[in-house]
């Protein structure tokens, strides 16, 4: 989604007085991500020993410019673990991380587990085998701070990393379908997943565009409207959760020249687990490149 760094230093100073005035933990049942895209991750690993909570859970807001409440600081400052996405996807977390001296239970999922940098691609929730490496470490994680459980933890670990590794293997199987294969996306969303697939996003200049909520160049629409009307890729990969007089152009470009197009959202419904919401992804792309 679009980049909307704002500095809200009056209402984090509240929020930062709020949760570090917070009263001493009492029962530490509360496990809190960002975002509810980890919430099956982290609840298929720790089962029905904490309750998993996300701050953000509509479709309709953008981490990047999202504000927390008071409410959200204390929730934080109660939690046991507190997973975000990291690369500047869900800042206004660490600052109440911080001042809550809850450092040691943050998962920064792009930092700590993936060893990922400033300028790599944010969304690393749309490469299953990252998320295999998330629940991993919250099993490790979760073993570590509440070791009677950790065999607990260690069987559901071993369940749910199995239900993620027939996804992987659904898209070992349609890459001998997509390998080699070009796309264009409205915003450089499912990179991991194209990577995965063997499949070269062809107008990366442009997605980046509009991601940063820039205009794209003359050159790069000109490029992608003749690309889309001479074939030159096999799909378009749209946000469903950001609209634009350029997006809408490119859609309707790809339905008058009949290029296929796949809808994704960035985020989770609040009805869809993880597992569901990726073999979605993957059954929308298989549908295309199997015809």
């Amino acid at each position: 989604m679009r980049k909307k760094k704002v500095i809200l230093f009056v209402l984090f100073s509240l929020l930062i007085f709020v949760g570090g005035c917070a009263q001493k933990k009492t029962s530490q049942k509360i496990i809190t991500t960002t975002v509810n895209t980890y919430i099956e991750p982290i609840k298929s690993v720790v089962g029905n020993k904490y309750k998993v909570e996300s701050i953000i859970e509509s479709v309709n807001v953008d981490p990047h410019s999202f504000s927390p409440s008071s409410n959200d600081a204390k929730q934080i400052a109660d939690s046991q673990l507190i997973v975000s996405s990291g690369l500047g996807y869900d800042d206004w977390v660490n600052k109440i991380v911080t001042a809550n001296n809850q450092n040691k239970n943050l998962i920064d999922f792009a930092s700590d587990v993936l060893h990922k940098k400033d300028g790599d691609n944010e969304h690393v929730w749309f490469g299953v085998k990252n998320v295999q490496k998330l629940s991993k470490s919250v099993y490790q994680h979760m073993s570590k701070v509440d070791p009677k459980n950790k065999s607990y933890y260690q069987a559901n670990f071993k369940e749910y990393n199995l239900k993620l590794t027939s996804l992987i293997q659904r898209e070992d199987a349609l890459k001998k379908y997509t390998n080699g294969k070009k796309a264009y996306v409205t915003e450089p969303l499912p990179y991991y997943m194209l990577k995965d697939l063997g499949v070269k996003i062809a107008n990366p200049h442009f997605a980046k565009s509009i991601e940063d909520d820039t205009d794209p160049s003359i050159e790069d629409v000109k490029n992608m409207e003749n690309g889309l009307k001479n074939h030159k890729v096999s799909f378009l990969v749209v946000n469903k959760q950001v609209t634009s007089g350029i997006i809408t152009k490119m859609t309707g470009l790809a339905k008058k020249y009949h290029v296929p197009i796949v809808y994704f959202t960035e985020t989770l419904p609040n009805d869809v687990g993880y597992y569901d919401w990726m073999d979605g992804n993957i059954t929308q792309i298989e549908r295309i490149v199997k015809k």
